[in-house]
């Protein structure tokens, strides 16, 4: 007991309650904060299963026209200058929906990708840049072998798997549809025509022969070993194909780059039989908890052996074996939840968040959920627990306002201060909820950070690129400023096409030059040099900010422009002005790089105008 007091007497602000609203009460809810009209605000987008008491069924159109009630519910909030305006998103998610901002058509503007238990329209929706979503007429999913294939998957993440520009998707889960039961897991590998093609033979998600039929499962993109190729962490429910609950299972996948035959390899972690457990209904949350340059493991879930609930950090170190970057994890005992029966009941992307809260630099954690015995020894309740960061880890903690078969979602309530996070679900702590000014039961709760905002990080420094042939190294330094924990952005831009490559999600250039449009780590994850093949010829543009653990983004720094192939026709872009400018290269309208003077240089705008550019 004393050092869980000395735990909570260091963080001694205290998280309040804002207000409540029984009509958004989704339970087992999924989403996320995306700006979905270009303000520079982030929206908030909520869907679950409504448990409410007035609660109704929404009317949903099929395909071949018919209308079809349904019993679940999807809310977009949305900030009108002094308060948030709520109403029905039109297309509505699953129960533990996976719902994932991307820019998938590169036109800068954030596309969503669906999954989720209960659902069967999965799909790339596109945004026309003002918050209005239609599904992509040219998405489909082909199978290993190229067919194509009905693909209605359970939890999903996106991400560069193969390093050519283009965002991918993971997929773990199953689907029915006509009464044919298949596993739908797979690294759905964009094929920059709408389609998307499964690059995995089957039995990599499962038992070496067949992939598992995962329910109540999660799935989580991140670069773990600092290779530059994203790797892949997922748990679930492991079903038989009557449906049976046979086992648990988590899973971690690391990507050791294409063959010589062009196609993709994962090794298995063996995460289950070293320092975790096969966890089902649960999730992960993956970020450097310690500020050692490497990223680490939460991981929660239901257990095969005694279907408890067990919280465990997983500290990653680096090691290099024949040229292969590995992580290995060492479990941190002095965790203050290490396998505790915490119930997070959710399964989502949106059930454990992990984001610096406190604005000290380091990424917290926030853990909801149902709990037989609370960590300060209080009653069972549904509750809330923030675990701070700090260069030990996760080891000091605060109880919160929470519930159980929740959602956590962040808004800045429109003034750009503080993130303050909301949650859904089941609560009934007595020590926020009292039956009087707040009562439990079920309800969306919005609550107030202390807090001050964090600083916005600084710009990367000493932008490079390397290329050769349709390949091109991009590398940079971190600036000295920020923490060994933050993740990077980088955006590349063919200048002859407009396209924006490798999945942007903040602003490029102008007034709002690298403010964030989602709240995701970076896409580069913690790299510091990543290497892109297969580009088109072209001439590029391209730079790389900072994202801090609060999931801020620096202004890009811009690096030189580079030819790929023949270059193309290139077209005259304006200028922009960020910090960290590297001197500017010049290029003809063949696209040939031509030797930049020191001084005043003239150039031609698109409206005829011209600018005198000055080079330093």
């Amino acid at each position: 007991m004393a050092a869980v007091a000395l735990s909570l007497s260091m963080n001694a602000q205290n998280i309040t309650i804002s207000s409540l609203d029984q009509m958004l009460a989704n339970d087992y809810a999924g989403g996320c904060e995306i700006d979905l009209n270009n303000d520079g605000l982030l929206e908030v987008i909520v869907g679950g299963q409504p448990r409410w008491e007035a609660a109704g069924m929404r009317i949903v159109t099929d395909a071949e026209g018919n209308e079809n009630e349904v019993d679940r519910q999807c809310w977009v909030f949305t900030w009108d200058g002094s308060k948030y305006k709520i109403e029905e998103f039109p297309q509505v998610i699953g129960v533990r929906a996976h719902v994932i901002p991307a820019d998938f058509n590169g036109d800068g503007n954030i596309d969503l990708y669906i999954a989720g238990e209960t659902y069967d329209f999965t799909s790339v929706y596109l945004n026309d840049g003002n918050g209005n979503f239609e599904a992509d007429p040219a998405y489909a999913v082909l199978d290993y072998e190229g067919n194509e294939t009905e693909w209605y998957p359970h939890a999903a993440d996106v991400a560069d798997f193969n390093c050519d520009g283009l965002p991918d998707v993971v997929t773990i889960g199953w689907s029915a549809v006509g009464g044919n039961r298949q596993a739908n897991c797979g690294v759905l590998i964009n094929q920059g025509d709408g389609t998307f093609k499964n690059a995995i033979a089957p039995g990599l998600f499962g038992d070496g022969t067949d992939d598992y039929d995962f329910a109540l499962c999660t799935v989580k993109a991140f670069d773990l070993n600092n290779d530059g190729w994203p790797d892949i962490l997922m748990q679930g429910n492991v079903d038989y194909r009557d449906g049976s609950p046979h086992s648990r299972a988590t899973i971690g996948l690391l990507n050791y780059k294409i063959n010589d035959d062009g196609e993709l390899g994962f090794f298995n972690m063996e995460l289950a039989s070293g320092v975790s457990r096969d966890f089902g209904n649960g999730n992960f949350s993956v970020a450097d908890f310690n500020n050692d340059g490497t990223p680490d493991i939460f991981v929660t879930g239901e257990a095969t052996a005694d279907y408890a609930y067990y919280g465990q950090l997983l500290i990653g170190k680096y090691s290099e074996l024949d040229g292969f970057n590995e992580t290995s994890y060492t479990e941190n005992r002095q965790f203050p939840a290490m396998h505790r029966d915490i119930r997070v009941l959710n399964c989502s992307n949106m059930g454990v968040r992990n984001i610096d809260y406190n604005g000290d630099g380091y990424y917290d954690l926030l853990l909801l959920g149902w709990s037989p015995s609370m960590l300060d020894g209080s009653e069972s309740t549904q509750a809330g627990w923030l675990f701070f960061g700090s260069d030990n880890g996760l080891n000091t903690y605060k109880r919160v306002p929470g519930a159980s078969e929740q959602g956590i979602f962040f808004l800045d309530y429109g003034d750009q201060g503080a993130l303050n996070y909301a949650f859904t679900g089941w609560h009934g702590d007595a020590r926020y909820f009292d039956g009087t000014t707040y009562a439990q039961g079920r309800s969306m709760v919005f609550t107030m950070n202390p807090w001050a905002k964090p600083a916005r990080p600084a710009a990367p420094t000493n932008v490079a690129a390397e290329f050769d042939d349709h390949s091109v190294t991009l590398s940079w330094d971190a600036p000295a400023s920020e923490l060994k924990n933050v993740t990077y952005e980088y955006y590349l831009k063919n200048m002859n096409t407009g396209k924006m490559y490798n999945n942007v999600t903040s602003f490029v250039g102008g007034a709002k030059d690298g403010i964030r449009k989602v709240l995701r780590e970076g896409n580069a994850y913690m790299n510091r040099t990543l290497t892109l093949s297969n580009l088109p010829d072209g001439t590029y543009q391209w730079g790389v900010q900072t994202i801090n653990a609060a999931l801020q983004g620096s202004t890009f720094a811009n690096g030189e422009q580079f030819v790929i192939g023949d270059g193309g026709t290139v077209g005259i872009t304006t200028i922009n002005s960020n910090a960290n400018v590297n001197p500017a290269a010049v290029y003809n309208t063949a696209g040939q790089q031509i030797s930049s003077q020191r001084g005043i240089n003239l150039v031609k705008m698109t409206d005829g105008s011209v600018r005198k550019v000055i080079i330093k």
